[in-house]
């Protein structure tokens, strides 16, 4: 299925408001230079100041990604209830079902690799695309005959869409992307943290600059290296 992130919002002029903040002791806290600052902090370790501004993003994904971003805990989620709502009108094209099918690294069991056998690929997806279709018409079925759109989501499959807004400190973005962004995370949720950094990257330059220097000897912040937005 296709994953989509959007900007929602970002606190305006974010980088001057956490340097405002990081100022907060001194004489002028609204001084007009503060690059030196937001690197010497980032350099330095001293994340507090990065909390004093907040972004929120809207992901349209799986249910069986979705499950993975709300593990984060710093964040605050809201998301689209399939009590009201039929999970499915979220797609422009009934595709969700076309999901990449990859082999488990036998080697390292959070890993997948891309080497499928075309015609197995093949004949999976026609199994699957059918599954999908019978459980979406039964679906339907149990709405058309009163059934509570609560109880009849049960059948729905892991692959069915939902939407949900993310929204979290400047701080916890950064150890968001530097975690998930990176290889180690399954393909579909790091395209999602790859695509909010680089949104990410032109709105907080200084910031996100000092952040991948700060990342070539920090193995949390790793993900930022894959982040193309120049």
């Amino acid at each position: 299925m296709q994953h989509s992130v959007q900007l929602d919002w970002i606190t305006p002029d974010a980088e001057r408001v956490i340097a405002r903040h990081a100022r907060v002791s001194s004489k002028d806290p609204e001084k007009e230079e503060y690059a030196k600052l937001i690197k010497y902090c980032v350099r330095q370790g001293h994340w507090s100041i990065f909390e004093q501004a907040s972004v929120s993003f809207e992901i349209i994904t799986s249910r069986a990604i979705s499950a993975q971003i709300i593990r984060h805990k710093s964040f605050n989620f809201q998301e689209t209830s399939q009590r009201y709502c039929d999970p499915l009108d979220l797609l422009e094209e009934d595709r969700c079902w076309d999901f990449d099918l990859r082999k488990q690294d036998p080697k390292n069991r959070q890993n997948s690799t891309d080497n499928v056998d075309v015609e197995v690929a093949s004949k999976f997806k026609q199994r699957i695309s059918d599954y999908f279709h019978e459980g979406k018409k039964l679906y339907t079925e149990m709405l058309e005959e009163g059934i509570a759109k609560e109880c009849a989501r049960n059948i729905l499959l892991m692959c069915s869409p939902t939407k949900i807004h993310i929204t979290g400190s400047v701080r916890s973005f950064i150890h968001y992307v530097g975690l998930r962004a990176s290889i180690e995370t399954q393909k579909e949720h790091q395209l999602i943290a790859i695509a909010i950094g680089n949104k990410l990257s032109p709105i907080l330059p200084t910031t996100i600059e000092a952040v991948k220097v700060l990342a070539q000897n920090d193995h949390s912040l790793r993900g930022w290296f894959n982040i193309t937005y120049r």
